[in-house]
């Protein structure tokens, strides 16, 4: 099989993960598979300051995320905020890591790549590949890793869309419930339940779905709570 038809095998793959948790760990787990890497991780953008590594192929490729957090500074770190790639031959040495290469070089790793993770409208995070040698990523590995990434960017943004679309609908559903079990029990129309579960929701500064799970789950409304009608909290 030529690299066209395995990466299309793996663009296939990808599209049949139903969660985001999943796509990341097929991810990293192709990753290594295509390039020289030993290692490789995912670390995303969960806003401008905060960060996580969904999936990653060993605790070794988190304490390296981690490490770029603290110092600020490293290749995947840089692949989201500056050019797509960077490419470090060697951690011990590269002057523009000066905390974060020594620090990777002592756990054993040498050569990273730090690709970009992008969907149309955003940066994503990057795709992390790191090897125990010196300068053990190639032209070709890198082109092939490239291409990969690019593949990884529309399974995770797809999976991002899917689960967030599920998430709502679940939203939207648990609320419903809940509506309906305050209709039954106070006599009320829909209106009414839904503005007696939004102003909980605003009074408590608890989630619109969390008050409704609440109400499914019979967790203080029967006994305690006032009528959805009623002015008081």
């Amino acid at each position: 099989m030529d690299e066209a038809d395995f990466l299309s095998r793996i663009a296939l793959e990808l599209d049949a993960e139903l969660t985001m948790s999943s796509t990341a760990e097929l991810i990293v787990e192709y990753a290594c598979l295509t390039t020289a890497a030993d290692e490789a991780g995912i670390l995303l953008s969960t806003s401008p300051k905060a960060w996580t590594t969904p999936a990653a192929t060993s605790a070794r490729v988190a304490e390296i995320h981690q490490l770029q957090i603290a110092f600020d500074e490293g290749p995947c770190l840089d692949s989201i905020r500056h050019d797509p790639t960077y490419i470090c031959d060697d951690a011990a040495t590269d002057a523009r890591w000066p905390q974060w290469g020594p620090a990777v070089a002592e756990l054993g790793v040498r050569s990273a790549l730090g690709m970009r993770l992008q969907s149309k409208n955003r940066k994503l995070g990057s795709l992390n590949l790191y090897a125990e040698s010196v300068g053990a990523f190639e032209p070709k590995d890198i082109a092939i890793a490239q291409n990969f990434a690019r593949h990884a960017s529309i399974a995770l943004s797809s999976a991002f869309t899917e689960q967030g679309l599920a998430m709502a609908i679940d939203a939207r559903t648990f609320i419903g419930q809940a509506q309906g079990i305050l209709m039954g029990r106070y006599g009320i129309g829909a209106d009414q339940a839904f503005e007696y579960l939004r102003r909980r929701s605003q009074q408590e500064n608890v989630k619109l779905s969390d008050i409704a799970h609440h109400v499914i789950d019979d967790q203080d409304v029967q006994n305690s709570a006032p009528r959805p009608d009623s002015d008081s909290p």
